[in-house]
């Protein structure tokens, strides 16, 4: 039973410590290279069990998902001479495995390597922009740019004439980058190739300086899929005199809104006012047209009345003047002539008159 049981120890030893050296797995997440004493041996970029040559062959495995590289924020002055923190991060993929294995090694010194190179295409790109457009909506088109030029890595003028076909390589890009403060650029045509191609300085570029650049994915085996910034800064230096021409401006604009909606309200009450003069004016009229027309008509009316019986009228107006100057306790002394006398002198009237009167 010992004798027996010796060999299976032995046996499930082997397996629980061979078995790793000679067979590994690659996920769908994972490609992986595989290399011994440190030469290339076989790249696997598919999923499932793999086979490798025991204690002498070591995997390299990598991510072949987009990874990140977060660049450490940098000051970088712009066209218009002011100073920004910008910090950026930026999404790469590994397409060449082998290449990025001997070009940069592994993803923790890519970060490194690929976001000096992102932050040197950015300090570029911020020094031919003004402020304000990398702070508004023109980030947008400002980042494409940055991405476009952070897959793409400078070379030397004898490593572009080492490749094959020298400078008039397809992968080479020549860039004319212009002697001033701006510093623009342009890619180069043919014909200026040519000319660079027979003379590293010819005269009629005098006024730029010219870059040679190779695909990034061609020398470290990664492609920068996206740059974003995550915050644009203002130095710490210069931060409260920005807020406060901020808050100057702002309060300058609020005034500006204040001074228009005063004058605004001015004008509306100005024209509600001239309306109620207006209407007030138009009722005044109205008012003393009408009480007019109702006094004539009211004139009309009593003329009328006299006219069918004056003397009925000439009594009303008597008594209504005995009433006013008569009553029990006075003595009138009258010309017997006197209108006043000429209804007193019925003694009947006379006794009706200070009855009404008492």
């Amino acid at each position: 039973m010992r004798k027996t049981l010796i060999p299976i120890i032995i046996v499930l030893v082997f397996l629980f410590v061979g078995l790793p050296q000679v067979f590994f797995v690659i996920d769908e997440r994972e490609v992986a290279i595989v290399t011994r004493f440190g030469a290339f041996q076989k790249e696997y970029t598919e999923p499932g069990l793999k086979v490798k040559t025991p204690i002498i062959d070591n995997v390299q495995r990598f991510d072949k998902r987009l990874l990140r590289i977060d660049a450490s924020p940098t000051s970088l002055l712009t066209k218009d001479k002011k100073n920004l923190v910008i910090d950026v991060y930026a999404r790469y993929k590994i397409v060449d495995p082998l290449l990025f294995f001997q070009a940069i090694g592994n993803e923790l010194q890519a970060e490194s390597k690929l976001g000096d190179i992102v932050n040197s295409r950015l300090r570029d790109e911020v020094a031919q922009d003004n402020q304000e457009e990398i702070i508004a909506e023109v980030r947008e088109e400002i980042m494409n740019k940055v991405t476009k030029a952070s897959n793409f890595v400078d070379i030397s003028r004898n490593e572009a004439l080492n490749l094959e076909n020298g400078l008039n390589n397809n992968l080479v890009v020549i860039d004319l980058v212009a002697n001033t403060l701006d510093g623009t650029s342009r890619q180069a045509t043919q014909q200026e190739i040519n000319l660079i191609s027979a003379n590293p300085s010819p005269p009629e570029l005098s006024g730029f300086e010219v870059r040679y650049k190779l695909p990034i994915k061609e020398v470290f085996g990664a492609e920068i899929i996206d740059v974003r910034i995550k915050r644009a800064d203002f130095p710490d230096s210069i931060e409260s005199s920005v807020f406060s021409r901020m808050q100057a401006e702002r309060e300058r604009i609020a005034n500006a809104f204040r001074a228009e909606g005063a004058q605004r309200d001015a004008e509306i009450r100005a024209n509600v006012d001239r309306q109620v003069t207006v209407l007030i004016q138009t009722a005044q009229g109205t008012d003393a047209k009408l009480r007019g027309e109702a006094e004539s008509e009211s004139i009309s009316i009593l003329a009328e009345a006299l006219n069918k019986d004056p003397e009925l009228y000439a009594f009303q107006r008597y008594l209504q003047s005995y009433i006013k100057i008569l009553n029990s306790e006075d003595t009138i002394v009258l010309s017997p002539e006197s209108p006043l006398f000429k209804y007193l002198k019925d003694q009947q009237v006379s006794e009706d008159i200070f009855e009404s009167v008492e």
